[in-house]
């Protein structure tokens, strides 16, 4: 009996050692698999103070960390002199902005746009008179040349986001020419694009840009993957989850390597009063505070996989309200790592949960 017991505490002995061993070895796996993640770059479009909006610089200062790149809004198209850039901010503003990013380890990408003038067919047409000719190429080429190297950008990001639907080709071949001088210079050129699933749900901007060729020019493709619902249309998500999940999709089957792709991901939210039918853009803190003072409760949409709340003002006008929130950054994240994308870049530091920065490094490895 004696031989036989101690033959049986032999086996359990054995097979707990086995579980234990087959237990450790799930949790090192688990743990090399989280060392083995790919690094994603956190892109941060960073912006003055806008009336009531906070500015940037306080994010960037407490969240250096997990931010890789900031791209500061600052340059938009001369309408009167092709190729020339209006900076909004001070050649000294500039240089410190820079230099503290470049201090915490953060790349600085310039960000040149066609918007804010009085009109949208204007943005158009400052555009296309860029576009229209070499000469104005070469100079407008020459000139973000200048620019960066001047204030020791690390590249630049593209937001031209209305073109008229003649301009698709030469805006193609002006992303190829300005890659071409701009990696001999050791820099990185983004291009911003407007969601296209390639369906009814399409941006109607989106046919204006050919995203196989800027894919294959460019270093890579920040697709605005927000503003699904927006003030032109009825009250919902500004990126549903499939949706998104759709705008990836057509971007691959386009050619657009994942490597190259940046989900864009709203900081902000839409308050619509459905009273008068207008929308007013809105940073997740006012979200907040309209919540507390008209007592609303958040619900969870599950098919959008994104929070909303609803309530009556004092004038008695109905308001619904769609934003995002850490809980719903979380299903975006998903989609970076199921399609290995290159990462992500949130419009725009400043307007956001605060809690993304907990979520962020916990769901995907932030490049540095």
């Amino acid at each position: 009996m004696a031989k036989n017991g101690y033959q049986s505490f032999t086996i359990i002995f054995i097979i707990m050692a086995l579980l234990l061993l087959s237990s450790c070895n799930q949790v090192q796996r688990k743990v090399e698999h989280h060392k083995k993640k790919t690094p994603r770059e956190v892109l941060g479009f960073y912006t003055e103070q806008e009336g009531t909006y906070p500015g940037s610089q306080p994010t960037v200062d407490s969240q250096f960390t997990n931010l890789s790149i900031i791209a500061p809004f600052w340059y938009k198209l001369d309408d009167k002199t092709p190729g020339n850039l209006i900076a909004s901010v001070t050649a000294e503003h500039k240089k410190q902005v820079i230099q503290s990013a470049h201090e915490n380890h953060l790349k600085v990408y310039m960000v040149v746009h066609n918007l804010f003038y009085e009109t949208v067919e204007k943005g158009k047409q400052v555009a296309s008179n860029v576009l229209d000719n070499d000469t104005n190429r070469n100079v407008f080429i020459q000139n973000l040349r200048n620019e960066m190297n001047q204030f020791n950008y690390d590249g630049i990001n593209i937001d031209m986001e209305n073109l008229h639907l003649t301009d698709r080709d030469t805006f193609s071949l002006m992303i190829k020419e300005l890659s071409d001088a701009l990696h001999r210079d050791g820099k990185v050129v983004t291009v911003s694009v407007p969601a296209n699933t390639g369906d009814s749900r399409a941006n109607p901007w989106s046919p204006w840009f050919d995203y196989e060729k800027l894919g294959h020019y460019s270093d890579g493709l920040m697709i605005m993957t927000y503003d699904e619902h927006n003030p032109r249309t009825k009250p919902g998500a500004s990126a549903s989850v499939d949706w998104t999940e759709a705008t990836i999709r057509y971007a691959l089957k386009n050619e657009v390597p994942s490597s190259k792709i940046l989900l864009g991901i709203a900081g902000y939210g839409w308050d619509w009063d459905t009273t008068t039918n207008k929308a007013l853009y809105s940073s997740y803190p006012q979200l907040m505070d309209q919540k507390t003072k008209y007592k609303a409760k958040v619900s969870w949409d599950s098919q959008s996989q994104t929070p909303h709340f609803s309530y009556v003002d004092e004038k008695k006008h109905s308001h619904e309200a769609w934003f995002e929130n850490s809980h719903s950054l979380r299903f975006k994240l998903d989609l970076v790592e199921k399609y290995n994308l290159r990462g992500i870049g949130i419009w725009r530091l400043g307007l956001e949960d605060p809690k993304y920065w907990t979520t962020i490094p916990k769901k995907i490895k932030v490049k540095k």
